[in-house]
């Protein structure tokens, strides 16, 4: 029932949340995938950042704001997390019981969605869990993604969001138990003024494409740009402590 429910509303709605682009292959449409079924926090993605805002309805507070998006679309098996969507003047899109276990893929959740939808080539998957998503973070990826009217990209198809590290990482052998660095030399440490570092995915968001995610199996390639965010804002929520952390972030500023 509920997935006939949300198929009907995705038919016979159809919101301009971003810029009012024309719908065509150029356009970009922005994906947030939302199941019901988190552990750790239940209903993790409508759980309340701070006072009558859930994560979910900031995030596409934020994705609005942005104006880079032709279209907003929640993929749920919820019917709580499908009305909140609403409530923010997202399409919802019924995800299927298959994809959404606990062993389920972002992957395989996408291609879903993409199945159903054959008119989008270009689109953004943004993670809930991130709140401290910016609105220059997407009009940077945006930007980097942008498509000429012939529907080619002038860079790249592809932009992720990433932090930037300075930590000094080690692994351990497990047979010999013998300590090894890994991104440096022992006799040789890098000053952080003298080391750019690395550049660590943060999931906050993917801007890509249709044939990368249905031909290649990615969200990515070594062709995509980043987009560096803030330390603070790359926090992700996985567990109570992360949630309360943001809550504590969010009132100091």
């Amino acid at each position: 029932m509920i997935r006939s429910i949300f198929v009907t509303i995705a038919v016979l709605v159809n919101l301009d949340l971003g810029s009012g682009v024309n719908r065509n292959a150029g356009s970009l449409v922005a994906l947030i995938l939302a199941r019901g079924g988190s552990k750790g926090i239940p209903l993790k993605n409508i759980v309340e950042i701070q006072p009558n805002q859930t994560l979910l309805g900031r995030t596409l507070d934020t994705v609005r704001r942005s104006g880079v998006f032709e279209t907003v679309w929640v993929s749920t098996d919820h019917e709580r997390i499908a009305h909140e969507a609403e409530l923010h003047g997202a399409l919802v899109f019924a995800r299927s019981e298959k994809h959404a276990q606990d062993h389920s893929s972002s992957l395989d959740a996408t291609r879903e969605f993409l199945e159903a939808h054959p008119e989008i080539h270009r689109f953004a998957l943004v993670q809930c869990t991130s709140p401290f998503l910016r609105v220059h973070y997407l009009e940077q990826a945006a930007e980097q993604t942008r498509y000429t009217s012939e529907n080619v990209p002038l860079a790249s198809s592809c932009a992720f969001s990433v932090v930037r590290s300075h930590k000094l990482r080690w692994r351990k052998d497990d047979s010999s138990g013998r300590l090894e660095p890994i991104n440096f030399e022992l006799r040789a440490r890098p000053r952080r003024q003298d080391w750019p570092g690395e550049l660590v995915e943060t999931g906050m968001f993917y801007f890509t494409d249709r044939q990368l995610v249905m031909d290649e199996e990615s969200f990515q390639s070594v062709r995509c740009t980043v987009v560096e965010v803030e330390e603070l804002d790359a926090l992700e929520i996985d567990n109570v402590k992360h949630l309360e952390m943001a809550r504590l972030l969010i009132t100091l500023n």
